[in-house]
């Protein structure tokens, strides 16, 4: 009988801890220049659970967000505007659905160029031992021709059709184009070749170095 009892509360508890959603992928990147406004796009959320959930997100945090930027939020249950840091919302995730929820994020850049993180709780308000969070990085920039003026204190400079890192310091170079595909990822090298790429389009290129970031963009 002790034993039956035990396994009856063992078989509970392992249920309350159940997941009922996961997200293919944590993070979005959005790479828009200001006259593509409202730059947007998306997470998709996937139902584990045999029967409809009720699930909940809540803005948790923004990093770098320019203030001239009007955030937004669509679950495909409703649509929200001026999101701030706090705000929440719950949305029906169904069952067996054919297709995933989109968990739409959009800026209205408002002419502002910028380079900000918006980070999102998602959880079953009813059930909190299960916590996703997910991201939305926007990379705006002008959309003018030519190359980006490096400032006098970056750790970058232009040399002989080569972005380099000053003091032969080593970086982790990524090439994206304007839709936020990642074309190319070099792992730690001193030197980015900008003149292989094709011409005709705009690129940017992020740089990474130990705790510093800079985003480049190139027309060629």
């Amino acid at each position: 009988m002790k034993t039956g009892l035990i396994l009856a509360a063992f078989s509970l508890g392992f249920q309350s801890l159940g997941q009922v959603f996961h997200v293919s992928d944590t993070s979005a990147l959005i790479v828009k220049t200001t006259n593509q406004s409202p730059a947007h796009w998306y997470v998709e959320v996937f139902s584990d659970s045999s029967v409809d959930t009720v699930l909940r997100w809540k803005a948790t945090h923004f990093d770098n967000v320019p203030p001239e930027w009007e955030i937004g939020m669509d679950d495909q249950t409703a649509s929200y505007s001026n999101i701030q840091v706090g705000d929440s919302a719950d949305f029906n995730l169904p069952a067996n659905q054919p297709f995933a929820k989109k968990l739409i994020i959009g800026a209205i850049l408002n002419g502002t160029p910028g380079h900000g993180i918006c980070y999102f709780d998602v959880y079953d308000p009813n059930n909190l031992s299960f916590v996703q969070t997910i991201s939305y990085e926007f990379i705006i920039t002008s959309p003018v021709n030519g190359m980006m003026e490096l400032n006098e204190d970056s750790f970058l400079e232009f040399e002989g059709g080569y972005l380099k890192v000053k003091n032969r310091q080593e970086a982790r170079f990524e090439l994206y184009d304007l839709s936020g595909n990642l074309l190319l990822e070099n792992k730690l090298t001193n030197t980015f070749d900008v003149c292989f790429l094709p011409g005709g389009q705009l690129y940017l290129i992020k740089v990474r170095l130990n705790s510093k970031e800079a985003i480049v963009k190139i027309y060629k």
